[in-house]
């Protein structure tokens, strides 16, 4: 199958042109507000891949919506709520860094970062209204785009909780991965492109049952690489998710192969943030590989990436769709460590 990325990068070059172009006319509605609106546009401009506005323009034209000005404008939204979720994220995990460059809360604080989320929120909820689309479209559309704020928000919840808790089963971090972001990341943005298009019901549970398996193992590998990714790809910190203590399913696989005070050990080390000296982090890394954590963890990511595409095959869409989707599920779970 040929790659697909040339057409799915002009397709983000113009998410990136309708964002700059839609947060400019909100600067000049809102004057008070443009300081915020500066650091959004900051915030986004600072890179990313733009996966759920792509994921979402892709379901609208599986589900035979055509291209233009109103697909652009509904899927760049979604762009504005992950900018929502990351700002808050990072205030949660007293994150400094993020793609490279300095947080919204590193640079602002607290008070100032929660307030340019949820600006950011509102207006992913504005861009997604005044994309043009009639109004049936858009109450169609509502009910994933609303489904999946509920869900990174419990999942943030769980995940907020998790961190004080020392046990964690390989289920209950499944589930958090889900929530917090598979479905936000790719189940649900298909789900709101296919629904503004006038999807079957049909064609909707076969996107669900691709980007369900895809989106999950997409977590899975932003986990992979907090803990063993090249700063420089990833932009953050290759310690951070051992230092902040992350109880995720690479976590949970480690914690359920040790016994004893090697299990003690890990788990008091582990989340230790600046205590924690190089070596420590180093020889917890190696705790992953060595308990067959990291190789679990992959071969779960392996599965669950194939059960998706397989799902995909079995939608027999034309060439062009299968393509465009395949490349992006492995954009989504093939980055590299």
């Amino acid at each position: 199958m040929p790659p697909f990325w040339p057409e799915l990068a002009a397709s983000v070059e113009e998410f990136d042109a309708f964002l700059a172009s839609f947060l400019q006319s909100k600067r000049e509605e809102l004057s008070e507000a443009r300081p915020m609106i500066d650091e959004i546009s900051r915030s986004i401009s600072a890179g990313g891949k733009r996966l759920r506005p792509c994921f979402c323009y892709w379901g609208y034209r599986a589900a035979g919506g055509d291209d233009g000005a109103q697909i652009v404008a509904a899927s760049s939204s979604l762009e504005l709520l992950h900018t929502f979720a990351l700002v808050h994220d990072d205030i949660m995990d007293r994150s400094h860094e993020r793609r490279g460059l300095p947080t919204t809360y590193s640079l602002h604080g607290t008070d100032v970062a929660l307030l340019v989320g949820d600006l950011a929120l509102v207006l992913a909820d504005a861009a997604l209204m005044e994309s043009g689309f009639e109004p049936a479209a858009l109450r169609r559309a509502f009910e994933p785009y609303s489904r999946m704020r509920q869900q990174v928000i419990a999942g943030q919840y769980l995940d907020v909780v998790a961190a004080r808790a020392a046990e964690m089963s390989v289920e209950k971090a499944r589930r958090i991965a889900v929530l917090k972001s598979g479905r936000y990341t790719i189940q649900e943005p298909l789900a709101i492109g296919a629904a503004l298009a006038g999807a079957t019901s049909d064609l909707m549970k076969g996107l669900a049952a691709f980007g369900g398996p895809i989106g999950e193992a997409f977590q899975l590998r932003d986990d992979l690489l907090g803990s063993f990714g090249d700063t420089s790809e990833t932009g953050k910190p290759a310690d951070s998710d051992i230092r902040q203590g992350k109880r995720h399913v690479l976590y949970a696989f480690a914690l359920g192969s040790l016994e004893g005070s090697a299990r003690s050990s890990f788990q008091q080390r582990w989340g230790g943030g600046d205590s924690l000296s190089s070596e420590d982090v180093a020889e917890l890394k190696q705790i992953l590989v060595d308990s067959g954590a990291r190789a679990r963890c992959e071969g779960l990511l392996t599965g669950l990436r194939d059960q998706g595409l397989k799902a995909l095959d079995d939608l027999l869409l034309d060439a062009e769709l299968s393509s465009a989707l395949t490349e992006l599920a492995l954009r989504a779970t093939d980055r590299v460590l």
